[in-house]
């Protein structure tokens, strides 16, 4: 008989040393008494896994997440009522195809209904145009998969064949997995094809009657998994799973949904010649099976991703151990549970030792259900994962099913529509060439990019693992070579040309040269040109020449946002130094510090602000609110300053502890602008907006970045970004095109805008975030009511005086 996909113990044992074999046997003991016949033949008990199968059905009786459909192509002459009657004698020799499950009494039992001789419904297509035959057979068998059972009126087992030429048939078999398993899939096919081949040459069934049915198997569990052998049984797993952890958390791409849909999807790879031999002959040199091999990889790679020491899987194992079941149709299939401790930072080898252990106590207590585990650990109930584990892996070393029916080509069809029972399930398949590796995962989880990813990783530690087995599990190699490339020279190949010859206060001077009367600040209505705005800076840098100020000379600036604002900045750079924003908000214990710790002897302030800094160490330089100065200021002072000299220190706010000076030369500052001008180009006419405070970085680029590429920036006062109404009509009446600002704020302007934001600021197409984390429902509303916009996220810090990431936001 071709075997199944769940290996039985036999597959799980085979490879491993004579010393290993003999301590299962062992572990094993006194095996079971024989299985029966019950005297009842219309009734039966339900197994541990029909049961929990039931009562899942129960929680959603119209999914078809354990339907188990099959498509199978014929090409040839088929012989229909040959095929029909096989059929109908398959359905009678398993009495399990003709179950239904029912409570009697408060009993839910398995109700057996008569052998009946059963039709083959037959569709055809023939009137169908050849061009769209084969869509609309696809669609019936798409359809017919994921129509759901009912398991109280039956039937559980559905055939039907679409005909779409004389000599070119699709069947369809649908069992429901209350009754299957992979095994009994592999029995069907046996059978169907005996069945066939003996009925279509005019001959009776060559099958002989089977000494036990499923019922039977359930009763003898049932009788047999109590009192003692129950105990034992439970009492390993409870010692076994004390203290497990709930949830392996492998790092997703979207947040766990509330309820699992089991929406799934696959990626395979192959992995072949040397790399195969390798881990073959690691196996036999350790003394292990192939399958520990890959259990002690896939563990020791998950605690590379998710940093546990303390691993859970599951895996699948046919329990078929006795031969009387062996040539049964039924659900026997078991999941065991294997924890792995990879504490004490383990080689390889140890963790294959560890997994050795592991492994040969599982199997020596293979026997319990899994639905019965879980009913007597009772793990708290969560919709959003499966218990005990959520991830899976299972070795399938068997040839693929075959189904053979004479005079006929028989095509297996794949009718897509994927699930996914846990987050993650690797199955690989053993072949003589090699092995095949399939990640079948939640879509509500993971993206396709990176499950590939994934496998990947899996492996190159594989075969890290193999060429040295005493190496480290946390220094085993996961990067293909490919990715290696990508992380360490593609994201690095960064070099790109810009003014790094030039400090700010010279780019905005060229600025000025190009266009002096170009507006580069609007204030309250009035115009600031950039010829305006050059002479009161160079006018304030001598000043402050007089007074100290040079190359990585600190310079206080206290002052409200404002134009006046911009014109002490521009003349701290023109003179050399370095500016140190002093916020008049700031305590005045705060601002001390600040002066103190960044050395500034000098603080730029207006009239309301110098009261606060008198009878200080810093010489107060009041910023002159005079009539605009005359063409005498025309010429640019030499600041002496060069690229890598300190442009600002701009504080941190001391939440971890006290406030830390950032130093932040020309060059790094230069350099962002660059990036952000050849990223996010402006456009003529733009018009941008000042709202930041000058002691956060935003502000750097909110000033400097529009007016060194000769864009015009609108001036808000404080009391304008207080309120959100406020700000929509300034920002609407200024005309502004893009803006800086953090998440909170963007939500308060969302809300104020009642839902007509682009009626509202129709010229606003360019939104940069910054400063916070960016919420999903921020992110929706905003799409919502701009969805033509362009959001970008930014993250930065001052520490690093630039931006670390940015992602463009749809």
């Amino acid at each position: 008989m071709t075997r199944p996909d769940a290996p039985d113990l036999a597959d799980r044992i085979a490879g491993l040393s004579a010393a290993n074999r003999e301590a299962l046997r062992s572990k094993l003991g006194r095996q079971p008494d024989a299985i029966d016949r019950r005297p009842e033949r219309d009734t039966a008990p339900l197994s541990f896994a029909q049961q929990r199968l039931y009562f899942l059905d129960r929680l959603e009786p119209s999914d078809s997440l354990y339907n188990a459909p099959r498509a199978i192509r014929l090409r040839g002459r088929l012989d229909v009522p040959s095929l029909e009657k096989a059929l109908s004698e398959l359905v009678r020799r398993h009495e399990v195809l003709r179950s239904r499950f029912v409570e009697e009494g408060g009993e839910l039992v398995s109700r057996i209904d008569p052998a009946n001789d059963s039709s083959l419904p037959l569709v055809d297509l023939e009137a169908v145009p050849v061009t769209a035959r084969e869509t609309e057979a696809i669609r019936l068998a798409r359809e017919e998969a994921v129509r759901p059972f009912d398991l109280s009126r039956g039937p559980v087992f559905r055939s039907r064949l679409l005909r779409l030429a004389p000599e070119e048939h699709i069947l369809l078999l649908t069992t429901h997995h209350i009754v299957s398993d992979a095994w009994s899939a592999a029995v069907l096919f046996q059978e169907l094809g005996a069945l066939y081949s003996a009925f279509a040459s005019g001959e009776p069934s060559p099958l002989p009657e089977l000494p036990i049915q499923y019922g039977d198997f359930a009763r003898w569990q049932r009788d047999w998994l109590s009192g003692e052998a129950l105990e034992k049984q439970l009492s390993y797993w409870k010692e076994r799973l004390r203290g497990a952890p709930a949830l392996l958390e492998v790092p997703s791409d979207h947040v766990r949904p509330s309820i699992q849909s089991f929406r799934g999807a696959t990626k395979t790879i192959r992995i072949s010649g040397e790399p195969a031999r390798l881990l073959r002959g690691l196996a036999r040199s350790e003394g292990v099976t192939l399958f520990m091999v890959l259990l002690a990889a896939f563990q020791a790679l998950l605690y590379r991703y998710t940093g546990c020491e303390d691993i859970v899987v599951g895996t699948p194992i046919a329990n078929r151990n006795r031969s009387e079941i062996e040539g049964l149709i039924g659900f026997f299939i078991n999941t065991l549970v294997l924890r792995t401790d990879l504490s004490g930072d383990p080689t390889f080898r140890e963790v294959l030792g560890r997994v050795r252990e592991v492994s040969l106590d599982a199997y020596a207590h293979q026997d319990l259900p899994f639905e019965k585990l879980v009913e007597e650990l009772q793990p708290g109930r969560d919709l959003s994962r499966h218990p005990l584990f959520q991830v899976l892996i299972a070795l399938r070393n068997t040839p693929p099913r075959l189904l053979d029916l004479p005079g006929l080509d028989v095509e297996f069809l794949s009718l897509g529509g994927e699930t996914a029972k846990f987050d993650l399930s690797l199955h690989v398949d053993e072949r003589v060439d090699g092995l095949t590796c399939t990640a079948e995962y939640s879509t509500d989880l993971f993206e396709a990019s990176t499950i590939e990813r994934f496998l990947s990783h899996f492996e190159v530690l594989l075969a890290g693992a193999a060429a040295d087995p005493g190496e480290r599990i946390r220094r085993l190699p996961l990067l293909p070579e490919s990715e290696r490339e990508t992380l360490l020279i593609e994201w690095n190949d960064t070099a790109a040309s810009y003014s790094s010859g030039r400090c700010i206060h010279e780019l905005f001077e060229e600025q000025v040269n190009r266009a002096p009367e170009a507006p580069a600040l609007f204030e309250a209505g009035r115009k600031i040109s950039y010829r305006e705005l050059n002479r009161r800076a160079n006018r304030l840098a001598a000043e402050l020449r007089e007074r100290g100020a040079g190359p990585d000379v600190p310079v206080g600036v206290s002052l409200e946002r404002s134009a006046g604002a911009v014109v002490a900045l521009l003349g701290v750079l023109k003179s050399g130094g370095a500016y140190v924003p002093l916020d008049p908000a700031f305590p005045e214990a705060r601002v001390r510090f600040m002066l103190r710790d960044s050395g500034a002897r000098v603080v730029v302030v207006d009239e309301s602000g110098a009261d606060r800094l008198e009878g200080g160490d810093a010489r107060i330089v009041r910023l002159a609110d005079s009539p605009e100065p005359g063409a005498e200021w025309d010429t640019n002072p030499s600041s002496g300053a060069r690229p890598g000299d300190l442009a600002y220190v701009i504080y941190t706010s001391g939440s971890t502890g006290e406030p830390k000076g950032v130093l932040a030369p020309h060059r790094g500052a230069i350099n962002r602008f660059a990036w952000m001008w050849r990223t996010y180009p402006f456009e003529e006419s733009e018009v941008c907006c000042q709202k930041t405070a000058l002691s956060f970085v935003d502000s750097v680029w909110e000033i400097f970045g529009p007016l060194l590429a000769g864009v015009a920036s609108v001036v808000l006062p404080p009391r304008d970004v207080l309120d959100p109404e406020t700000l929509l009509d300034a920002l609407a009446a200024a005309r502004v095109t893009r803006i800086v600002l953090v998440p909170s704020l963007l939500r308060n302007l969302l809300e104020a805008s009642r839902g007509d934001l682009a009626g509202r600021l129709p010229r606003l197409k360019f939104w940069v975030v910054s400063g916070e984390a960016l919420p999903l429902e921020v992110y929706r509303r905003f799409r919502t009511l701009l969805p033509r916009a362009v959001l970008i996220n930014l993250y930065g810090s001052s520490e690093v005086a630039a931006d670390v990431t940015c992602s463009l936001v749809s």
